[in-house]
């Protein structure tokens, strides 16, 4: 028997929901084959079995799990399976803890399995709930239907509220999150939980930027703010590494800038690999690239691997400021928000108007500090702001 593991896919989750199974469960599958996709807070990922084997399931569609744990089990015949099963079965146990469990017309309590406990126990389900069931033997498959149904203890209710708030419930309306929703939500709970974020803004005035697209110029201000990013790496290193144990950082050796990209199909985050060195028309071609993947939903395996830094847009109409997580796994992110203009005053008092936008870092306050966060916005900016380093960049 061998494990069938959940690879780390990415550094930013610490898990992925499994959204489907492709093998029935007892099936034999084959070395390579795809068994089963998985969904974290970037995209669909294929799960392949590495052997042979005769495939058990562990964990229902919909499952939250964590990278490097096994989700099924892959025997080398359907008689050692069956065998497992057959321990499993001897090794159940039931919900009630010892001393609580009471005499009862409906009965005697049914058996649970070490996963269908567990899950009862975390969701509050009660005995006699589970008795409903009709069911000697309650797997966790049958738990989750009871939890999806919102078969939950109310406690003690008079009649009179309890067909107020059947009836309350009946005129709600009810949405229920997609898997890459929950998959966001995951992200998104664990980095509030766990990162100490800070937050500084700078503006950007855009008249060098400008005169540059007058003239033609084949990119955009996303690709210009990804090369001027990028072009900090050895300043900065901080900006751009992975936190370690006991308080270390890990260096990247490049500047692998993951750009946000959301066409309406879900947020993404590929990675535009070695931006410092490359010409800034392949790293527009990219980003062109990753658009239409992310319309089609079919980005390379590699597309998110190995991001050092990440830049948020926020560049819709009228956006003038953006505060987005710091993902786990890296220590800030950098956002670009919307261009607009600006009234300014010459030096003679003349009034007049540039373009500008809002360049912006959010930043893990246990590695990065707001000197930090300043110095490093400072020098993008004068990057962004004038002609020659822009030639320099775009060259």
């Amino acid at each position: 028997m061998r494990e069938l593991l959940l690879p780390k896919f990415n550094n930013n989750d610490e898990g992925c929901v499994l959204v489907g199974w492709a093998v029935d469960d007892g099936a034999e599958v084959y070395a390579d084959e795809v068994v089963a996709e998985v969904e974290t807070a970037k995209a669909l990922e294929e799960l392949v079995a590495d052997v042979d084997g005769v495939l058990h399931r562990l964990v229902e569609v919909g499952a939250q799990c964590e990278f490097g744990r096994p989700v099924g089990l892959l025997f080398d015949s359907h008689q050692e399976r069956d065998d497992y099963l057959a321990n499993q079965a001897s090794a159940v146990v039931t919900t009630a803890p010892e001393g609580e469990r009471e005499d009862h017309d409906g009965g005697p309590d049914p058996i649970l399995s070490d996963a269908a406990r567990t899950l009862a126990q975390d969701h509050g389900i009660r005995t006699e709930q589970l008795r409903s069931l009709g069911k000697r033997v309650v797997k966790a498959s049958d738990v989750q239907r009871l939890i999806d149904q919102g078969v939950m203890d109310q406690g003690v209710m008079d009649q009179g509220a309890e067909s107020a708030a059947a009836g309350a419930a009946a005129d709600a309306a009810v949405v229920s999150l997609s898997t890459r929703q929950r998959a966001v939500a995951a992200v998104v709970s664990e980095a509030h939980r766990t990162i100490p974020a800070a937050f500084a803004a700078i503006a950007v005035d855009l008249t060098a930027f400008r005169a540059t697209r007058g003239g033609g110029a084949p990119y955009g201000l996303v690709e210009l703010l990804v090369k001027a990013i990028a072009a900090r790496h050895a300043d900065f290193p901080l900006f751009f590494a992975t936190p370690g144990a006991d308080h270390t950082l890990v260096l990247a050796p490049d500047a692998n800038v993951g750009v946000t990209v959301d066409v309406g199909t879900g947020l993404f985050i590929p990675v535009l690999k070695d931006a410092a060195r490359r010409p800034i028309d392949d790293l527009a071609d990219d980003l062109m690239d990753f658009r239409v993947s992310a319309l089609r939903q079919n980005f390379r395996g590699d597309a998110f691997a190995d991001e050092a830094i990440t830049l948020s847009l926020h560049n819709d109409p009228d956006i003038i400021l953006a505060a987005p997580i710091v993902h786990p796994g890296r220590t800030c992110v950098v956002t670009l928000c919307a261009e607009r203009s600006e009234v300014a005053l010459a030096e003679d008092g003349t009034p007049f108007t540039r373009p500008v936008t809002t360049v912006a870092v959010t930043y893990d306050h246990r590695y990065l500090n707001g000197r930090d966060a300043v110095r490093f916005l400072t020098a993008v900016k004068q990057d962004l702001e004038s002609a020659d380093a822009i030639a320099r960049l775009a060259g």
